[in-house]
């Protein structure tokens, strides 16, 4: 049976009216003249108007190819566990995307703790990144949707290997988006410190390090595992750089600076 998973948070997290959505969507992505292909992306997935100039510029530029897998984490507690969509759609106010059923399938056979979810009810680190990829993307865009709850470091070790091997078995480009926000609820101060170190982890490409620094004492970070087994697969499929693209916090757009959140919009080739 189709089954189409309706929008959680627009109106809310990014525009609900279509005209309105697209037009901040391009204006976000940027010119698209230079624009060249990317192994993966990291993105945010806080409101637009916190996060928009980071989001957009984790996209300018990079070439958003017709198939794309995107990594987010749960935000439903510890307890929750890895959940993938191996069916239906992924809906936005620009439309519905469907599910890659045959890539969602066979990362699924590889990585038997991801349980089969049509909903994802209650998450939106996805749904928050996806008008990006429909605004810069084709027309028959498809994604593999992935929420990562109470992972272990060796479930992004795995879950690093079946990517790389899926996507090595496509017949064309895979663009793989892992959306993450940074160091929570902290001054600005410390949050801008922190995730200094956890960058410097992730374009060294450094998936093993990038994990130990997210689990140290303290640290609230939304996203840690979708970033850990997304760089674990760009270097198995062989990216050799990584740049941030920008960096912000909430704070520079108007929000608490004693309790601040981090953005990062990195690129990877």
């Amino acid at each position: 049976m189709f089954r189409s998973r309706r929008p959680g948070v627009a109106g809310f997290c990014y525009p609900a009216e279509p005209l309105a959505l697209r037009e901040a969507a391009r204006r976000m992505g940027g010119p698209r003249a230079a624009c060249a292909p990317a192994v993966a992306v990291i993105a945010p997935h806080g409101s637009w108007q916190q996060a928009e100039r980071v989001l957009g510029a984790a996209f300018a530029g990079v070439r958003v190819p017709r198939r794309c897998i995107i990594l987010g984490p749960s935000h439903a507690g510890a307890w929750s566990p890895s959940r993938i969509m191996v069916d239906g759609a992924y809906r936005t106010p620009l439309g519905e995307v469907p599910i890659e059923l045959r890539a969602a399938e066979a990362l699924r056979a590889r990585c038997l703790f991801l349980h089969t979810d049509d909903r994802h009810a209650g998450e939106h680190a996805i749904e928050v990144v996806l008008p990006m990829l429909q605004q810069l993307g084709p027309a028959d865009l498809t994604v593999v949707p992935v929420i990562l709850g109470a992972a272990t470091w060796q479930e992004c070790s795995l879950l690093g290997q079946a990517l790389a091997q899926v996507i090595r078995q496509q017949e064309e480009p895979v663009l793989l988006v892992a959306s993450a926000d940074w160091t929570h609820y902290e001054p600005e101060a410390i949050v801008r410190a922190q995730d200094a170190v956890l960058l410097e982890a992730a374009v060294k490409l450094d998936a093993s390090r990038f994990w130990q620094e997210t689990q140290s004492a303290g640290k609230v970070i939304c996203g840690a595992a979708p970033v850990a087994a997304m760089l674990d697969a760009a270097r198995r499929l062989g990216a050799s750089t990584a740049a941030v693209a920008a960096y912000g916090t909430s704070a520079d757009t108007g929000g608490d600076p004693a309790s601040a959140i981090g953005y990062a919009g990195v690129i990877i080739r």
